[in-house]
């Protein structure tokens, strides 16, 4: 068996937990990281059910608190594991106008997209660039790359994720480091997303790809050391529109994306 190990964030279902099948398809020991015991858990079971083999480590951690980042590299430092692959897969947003919308909610949402990403990402990433060896798979959004009125604190952290990695990827191309770091972008996914962040009768809920396939893709381009992983065309055919419509169009296209559904 391979020995190397892979951490997953947001571990327990949609594309996080369809990562980690990527990764128990390949060998890896994966470590499963989410809130919810249970959840992770149900996920474990999935997961041996498919791969019987497959080694698999639960911790549950809440990365919506400041101090929970450390507390899980200590954790896996503790346990003597490796970290060869670092998924960031963990995150939520929030819908509706920011004067209407929760305070509290949205400093958690940059917390768990934003924050708790680039301290798992400095803890784990020291350590790649030490051995010289090590990958690291951010997960971004199609709202990367446009403003999205409705939610205007999602898209904004998810515009910090690709500027964050696309220079972290420079640096490390300058310390000749053999690590890779790739951003993966997705459409509108079948995950909860849209039922967490209250978006659930929305045109881009009714309009989703499946969370395997979007897995998949970002899986294979981390494999490959690719900068970046837009899955599906109509994912590419978005990105190449963000890049000649100006912005004040492409926030006028997202917001029309987070009105109800037609009946």
């Amino acid at each position: 068996m391979n020995a190397q190990t892979a951490l997953i964030t947001g571990a327990s279902s949609g594309i996080g937990f369809e990562l980690a099948r990527c990764f128990a398809r390949d060998d890896y020991r994966v470590v499963l990281v989410a809130r919810h015991l249970a959840e992770l858990k149900e996920a474990a079971r999935l997961l041996h059910q498919e791969f019987e083999e497959v080694e698999i480590v639960l911790l549950p951690f809440d990365l919506s608190h400041p101090e929970t980042p450390a507390q899980l590299y200590a954790e896996t430092t503790a346990r003597g594991l490796q970290i060869d692959a670092l998924v960031n897969d963990a995150g939520f947003g929030e819908t509706g106008y920011f004067t209407d919308t929760d305070l509290a909610t949205e400093l958690a949402i940059i917390q768990v997209n934003a924050a708790a990403l680039v301290q798992l990402t400095k803890l784990y990433l020291r350590d790649m660039v030490a051995r010289n060896d090590g990958r690291i798979l951010q997960v971004g959004s199609l709202a990367s790359f446009t403003p999205s009125p409705c939610q205007a604190v999602y898209a904004a952290t998810k515009a910090f994720v690709l500027s964050f990695t696309e220079a972290v990827q420079h640096e490390l191309k300058q310390q000749k480091s053999a690590v890779t770091m790739t951003v993966l972008c997705p459409p509108p996914t079948d995950t909860n997303f849209f039922q967490v962040a209250h978006a659930e009768n929305t045109r881009a809920a009714n309009h989703t790809v499946s969370a395997r396939t979007v897995a998949e893709e970002g899986y294979d381009a981390l494999m490959e050391g690719d900068a970046r992983s837009l899955p599906t065309m109509s994912a590419k055919v978005n990105f190449f529109t963000s890049l000649v419509l100006p912005d004040s169009m492409l926030a006028t296209i997202m917001n029309s994306q987070l009105h109800a559904a037609d009946k």
